[in-house]
């Protein structure tokens, strides 16, 4: 053996075993579970980049063989398929030295297609379509929280109010599953990117990171996604075609997240124009997920810059 092979190989067993031990987390304290399961990936990811594609490939395999065996293969799979790619396919980006939006794209399409396949293993394993049952999922949840707030002593009106308020949202979730599951997939590709990156610079591997929040510039065609989508809406509602319809939904859902996070950005800036101190910044953050009325103006803001350049970035980059 060449001696070259034997600082990977040591990496790779150490890597394999923090994969491991996150497995176990995972399986067996559900609370911890959730957070490990957004960095499971990570261990994979510095592999890749320090020795290579094949070496987060093997160390990826032996991590699952060890699961099956400490665990259960179905967990094993679940974790193998559905985060070890992103892992290896991050790790990969990264070694090549890929940008940073290259890198969250592919580590997306990685993502997406890992939750394509645990559907797809879910449906084959247990011969249900998970999709086809969280219409009745929903609605069974709806109605224990309602009861949970009748047990409360809340009043009948109270209770009849919010069951009318989150019957349509039951409904749209099956419609927006598409573009919710595309969300995820960015969401836990970039968890996965900025943690992989703080970790690499401890270990003195650099790695090239997108600039500030506050200086994000979207292109200017999301808002004619935007439109696109409400024109696919209102026909295809109109005119009872519920394909249109559908696609206009989840194509509504990813511009107006793209929108919020552009409007994001545009507050980020305002925030240190203004000198905004942390509590300030969170109490409105805060306010943003959670009152529909200032995310729209999030939204809005994220539209008026696209379209006005009130930061004057897009005019400083086009020079």
């Amino acid at each position: 053996m060449r001696p070259t092979s034997v600082k990977p190989m040591v990496e790779a067993g150490i890597m394999a075993s923090v994969s491991i031990l996150f497995a176990l987390i995972s399986a067996y304290v559900p609370l911890l579970g959730v957070l490990v399961n957004l960095i499971w990936p990570v261990p994979i990811v510095l592999l890749g980049v320090r020795h290579g594609l094949k070496w987060s490939v093997m160390a990826t395999a032996v991590a699952g063989v060890l699961i099956a065996i400490l665990v259960q293969p179905l967990h094993a799979i679940t974790m193998v398929l559905g985060l070890g790619l992103i892992g290896i396919v991050l790790g990969y980006a990264f070694r090549r030295k890929m940008s940073p939006a290259a890198t969250i794209l592919w580590g997306s399409v990685a993502s997406l297609v890992s939750k394509a396949a645990i559907l797809g293993l879910g449906m084959v394993t247990l011969g249900v379509n998970p999709l086809a049952a969280m219409p009745e999922a929903m609605e069974k949840a709806v109605s224990q929280a309602l009861d949970i707030y009748r047990g409360l002593g809340a009043p009948e009106q109270v209770l009849e109010q919010m069951q009318t308020q989150l019957q349509p949202m039951v409904k749209l979730l099956p419609v927006v599953i598409p573009a919710s599951l595309l969300l995820a997939a960015v969401v836990d590709t970039f968890l996965n990117f900025l943690i992989a990156k703080t970790v690499l610079r401890k270990l003195g591997q650099p790695v090239a990171g997108f600039a500030p929040f506050k200086d994000w510039v979207l292109p200017r065609w999301i808002l004619y996604f935007y439109a696109l989508a409400i024109l696919m809406i209102y026909h295809g509602s109109k005119e009872q075609m519920e394909l249109l319809y559908k696609a206009g939904m989840n194509l509504q859902i990813l511009s107006t997240a793209l929108l919020l996070l552009q409007g994001l950005s545009v507050f980020y800036f305002l925030a240190d124009k203004y000198n905004l101190s942390r509590i300030q910044r969170g109490i409105i953050l805060m306010m943003t997920f959670v009152i529909p009325v200032v995310s729209s103006i999030a939204v809005f803001a994220g539209a008026f810059e696209l379209v006005l350049d009130y930061r004057k970035l897009r005019t400083v980059r086009s020079q």
